[in-house]
């Protein structure tokens, strides 16, 4: 059970439009295992809203089977193969995540075997996103599909893993889309204080009668300071992800982000996503206590192509293409504040609290008022 109350203040960067509301989610699974080597999986979920109008896809999906799979095999043996409506998550989620944040979170219809030895692991998979109907059985989208496979190698480097991939997708709706993910991830530790993630990504294939051309990567730091009070962790990250330098011409720049987890990575205000995006983030990170972390991160957001729109967290354009292209590509700066509490395995409670502070771009092409989100939460497990 998770109960979350939030509030966005300044939505559309507009003065004085707000949403306070509280959102719900029920969920009860599952699992059984008659014989060693098979198990079967089911789970269903209920997610609504009080307060909000229009409530989407996003928010509301009324009683539904959320995952339904049967499994062959064991993940401490060679192989493992599951089948069905299940919950998919490489990686830290930045191209493939379960974007467990949001109330009715994503799952794929999808095949995928599993072959391991030791440290490492390789995914391989056939699958179709589930489109959440807020008043109807869900369902994925006809043609629109993902194929992969997505390794972890974790006994080629000590104390990290790396994870090469290849990702093709289809899409024959709204025009067809075919494209090519190539991408390798590395993250782990360099010594006992340091940490860090690397990702480099390309794109190729067609969308529609375009070609695309697209490319994104990722660079993180951390540094533990241990001997200190709280014992404080320092991080610094980078992004950077293409946009579309030219609408009229036979090239797609804008990288497809794919089905990421990007709440609290762009900012927990979800104002940014990992299209035409590039992006400078630092936080300091406390744990006063075990059950205790307390956060603070700034952003700075900007445009990569001035041609092209300022894509929101799940990838739609939040403020479209400037025609001519937008005079800045300064989109503006993010305050982030959170706690998590920890005091069971059963349960969990957090407050979150983010501030845009608009740029020129934004105070050019919208109302140019900040945008505010707030969110205290409470989850609960029985299990």
């Amino acid at each position: 059970m998770r109960l979350r109350s939030e509030g966005e203040h300044g939505i559309g960067y507009v003065e004085g439009n707000d949403h306070d509301y509280l959102l719900q989610r029920y969920r009860f699974s599952v699992g059984i295992r008659p014989v060693t080597g098979l198990q079967f999986f089911g789970e269903v979920q209920d997610a609504r809203a009080a307060w909000l109008p229009n409530q989407g896809s996003g928010i509301k999906d009324r009683l539904d089977l959320r995952q339904a799979w049967v499994g062959i095999g064991t993940e401490n043996k060679l192989w493992d193969l599951r089948v069905g409506r299940q919950r998919m998550a490489f990686g830290s989620e930045r191209v493939i995540g379960a974007s467990e944040w949001g109330n009715t979170a994503r799952v794929f219809d999808a095949a995928r075997l599993a072959l391991h030895r030791g440290h490492d692991r390789v995914d391989i998979f056939a699958s179709s996103v589930v489109a959440a109907d807020t008043d109807h059985w869900d369902h994925h989208q006809q043609g629109n599909n993902l194929h992969g496979a997505y390794a972890s190698i974790g006994s080629l480097l000590p104390g990290s893993q790396l994870e090469p991939y290849v990702l093709f997708r289809t899409n024959h709706n709204g025009g067809g889309l075919h494209t090519w993910t190539e991408g390798v991830r590395s993250a782990g530790a360099v010594h006992k204080d340091w940490r860090y993630e690397a990702e480099l990504i390309k794109q190729t294939g067609s969308v529609g009668p375009r070609h695309l051309s697209a490319w994104a990567g990722t660079l993180q730091g951390q540094r533990l300071l241990r001997t200190l009070r709280w014992q404080p962790t320092l991080m610094a990250e980078g992004n950077y992800a293409t946009g579309d330098k030219d609408p009229k011409d036979a090239v797609v720049n804008t990288f497809d982000q794919l089905y990421p987890t990007n709440h609290g990575i762009y900012g927990i205000a979800d104002q940014v996503g990992r299209r035409n995006n590039k992006n400078v983030r630092g936080g300091i990170w406390f744990h006063p206590e075990k059950w205790l972390t307390l956060k603070s991160e700034v952003h700075s957001f900007w445009l990569v192509s001035r041609y092209d729109s300022l894509y929101a967290f799940n990838g739609a354009a939040l403020v479209p293409a400037v025609a001519g292209g937008a005079s800045s590509t300064d989109v503006g700066r993010e305050l982030d504040l959170l706690s998590e509490i920890k005091l069971s395995r059963h349960y969990d409670i957090g407050l979150q609290y983010g501030h845009m502070f608009p740029g020129e771009f934004l105070k050019t092409y919208t109302p140019g008022a900040g945008h505010s989100f707030y969110a205290v939460y409470f989850d609960l497990r029985l299990q």
